[in-house]
């Protein structure tokens, strides 16, 4: 079942991105930030977060609006418990999100993820789910750290 996160999540959802050894300690901690502002209802509208529950919370993802943009969007954070991994939990997070923004009128979904060779199973997960590489900014995480984005049209 995919559901809104809700405030009581927030143990479960930062045990998650730990658990995806994807972030560093300072970036949990920002993780976790995003999320508080989101639960408290500080940050703007249309910000989601939504989890899939079964059997206990088992993936969420997070996406919001990008500034200064119309009608084009950023997915933040997706991320699947280990023991949760090929379920189909990150296809239904992307098709749930993509469904949603279409229905509010959303014409382009980014992401942004590291070109290291940790990242190479989500750089294979967006192709995957019909995300096309559309720019690499070289070494911007660090040195040989590239951000590397995808897109995604909703038209």
């Amino acid at each position: 079942m995919i559901r809104p996160a809700a405030k009581d999540d927030a143990p479960l959802l930062l045990a998650l991105a730990r658990e995806t050894a994807m972030f560093s300690d300072d970036e949990l901690e920002t993780f976790a930030g995003m999320f508080r502002e989101y639960a408290d209802g500080a940050l703007g509208p249309g910000h989601a977060w939504i989890v899939v529950e079964e059997e206990g919370l088992q993936a969420a993802a997070y996406y919001a609006p990008e500034m200064m943009s119309d009608g084009v969007w950023n997915l933040y954070f997706i991320g699947v418990r280990g023991a949760a991994r090929r379920r189909g939990y990150g296809e239904a997070l992307v098709a749930e999100t993509e469904r949603a923004l279409r229905e509010g009128g959303a014409r382009m979904l980014l992401v942004e993820t590291s070109s290291i060779e940790q990242f190479v199973p989500a750089r294979r997960f967006y192709a995957k789910n019909g995300f096309d590489e559309e720019a690499r900014i070289r070494d911007f995480y660090g040195p040989g750290q590239d951000k590397v984005i995808f897109r995604k049209s909703l038209l």
